[in-house]
Formats: C-alpha cells, sequence, structure tokens
C-alpha cells in the first residue's frame, strides 16, 4: 500500500471526511473490521481534539492525516501547526473516579490508548505537532 494524504480544514463538519479517509485507506491494507473501528474511534477522538482545542473554529488552519501500511503495522500520522500538545504525557483516567464525578467528556486520550497499539508524538521545529498512531496487524494479508 502506497502512503496517502489528505488535508482538512479546522471544521468538525470535516470529522466525516476524515474518517471516511482511514477507513477507505485501511480497508485498502486488508484490515480486519474490528480494528478498522478501534482506527476509526481513535482518529475521531484526534480529529475531534484538534479542531477543538488546539486549532479552534479557525478555517484558515487545518491540518494533515497520512496514511500507510509498513510491515505488519497500520500507520495514521497527524500533522498540524497548533498548541503543542503532547497527550502521551497525561496519565490515564481513573475510570471509577471519572464516573463517579459524572463527569461527561474526558476520555477521549485513556480510549485512544486503549485501541491502538502504539502512540508516538514529536513536536518538529517548534510549530509542528505530530501524532502517529499505530495498529498491529496479525493474520491480515
Amino acid at each position: 500500500m502506497k502512503s496517502e494524504t489528505i488535508f482538512l480544514e479546522s471544521n468538525l463538519t470535516n470529522l466525516a471526511k476524515a474518517r471516511n479517509f482511514i477507513s477507505k485507506m485501511a480497508k485498502t491494507s486488508g484490515i480486519g473490521e474490528d480494528d478498522i473501528t478501534k482506527i476509526e474511534i481513535s482518529c475521531d477522538e484526534w480529529s475531534a481534539n484538534i479542531m477543538e482545542h488546539s486549532l479552534g473554529s479557525n478555517l484558515n488552519k487545518g491540518f494533515t492525516i497520512e496514511c500507510k501500511r509498513k510491515d505488519n503495522k497500520f500507520i495514521v500520522i497527524y500533522e498540524h501547526e497548533g498548541m503543542k500538545f503532547n497527550p502521551i504525557e497525561y496519565e490515564n483516567v481513573d475510570l471509577e473516579e471519572h464516573f463517579e464525578a459524572f463527569k461527561e467528556r474526558g476520555l477521549g486520550l485513556y480510549i485512544m490508548k486503549e485501541m491502538m497499539d502504539e502512540i508516538h508524538y514529536e513536536y518538529v521545529d517548534h510549530k509542528i505537532n505530530r501524532l502517529i498512531l499505530v495498529k498491529h496487524l496479525f493474520n491480515e494479508e
């Protein structure tokens, strides 16, 4: 599978475009439906985080999503210029405490960490956030 990239403006209406692109690329890679669902949920969360928290509704800004398969890994790479935010450095949520407090938000990073096999973050040239989501693939060709 060759690498493909899409650019999307920071607008919540583009969540479906992001999901459709990632899903299409995952299917093209021969990934099973269970893993595609996990990838979609994780990527929906990160796309929304970029749009809501980093870029806001600034339509002059956007982000790229690159998908590729390398060996037994499906890799999704997000890049955008915005506020630096490294999700890896945040501790996992205490689910019991979270639900006891009736919190309605705040589980996105927890879900991403549970559904993806690897998450890597880089801050490139002091301006570009790069998040790499990796799903390990087994017995799928």
